[in-house]
């Protein structure tokens, strides 16, 4: 399966300017994203960076995967947050992408990889979801007021 043409090697994509000691106060405020959505931290770095050895037809696997995940909304959620994260956690040169690794990273991509997670159902060749929205009743009225 091809993923597209990447725009980076492994850690090419850390400006190691920003990791430079900066005066405090200094460097305050918005950072300049490496990528501009999800979408592009997914295709352009994620990918490359989990090399699991997956079973595109979907049998018996340890680890299951959706080519089409941008239509899962919890895993457009999840990638979201670990996006951010890491745009949030590159700059440190210390231990950010450690913490990156074992806090955000592979919490999430377990969750998304187990085979009963949010691609259940799915292959790398199919969007087949078997998952349903959890089901609720409504709250007694007042109950949040």
């Amino acid at each position: 399966m091809d993923i597209g043409p990447r725009r980076t090697n492994s850690h090419d994509d850390i400006d190691d300017d920003l990791l430079e000691e900066a005066e405090p106060g200094e460097g305050e405020g918005e950072r300049e994203l490496v990528y501009a959505n999800v979408a592009e931290f997914v295709t352009e770095h994620l990918a490359y960076q989990y090399r699991r050895d997956i079973d595109l037809a979907g049998r018996a696997t340890t680890f299951t995967w959706c080519a089409q995940w941008w239509r899962h909304e919890e895993a457009v959620s999840r990638l979201t947050g670990l996006w951010r994260a890491w745009e949030n956690l590159r700059t440190d040169p210390t231990t950010g992408l450690a913490v990156w690794w074992r806090d955000y990273a592979d919490p999430t991509m377990r969750t998304l990889f187990d085979e009963k997670g949010p691609f259940h159902g799915c292959t790398p060749r199919a969007h087949a979801p078997k998952g349903i929205p959890l089901p609720l009743d409504p709250p007694p009225a007042g109950l949040f007021e």
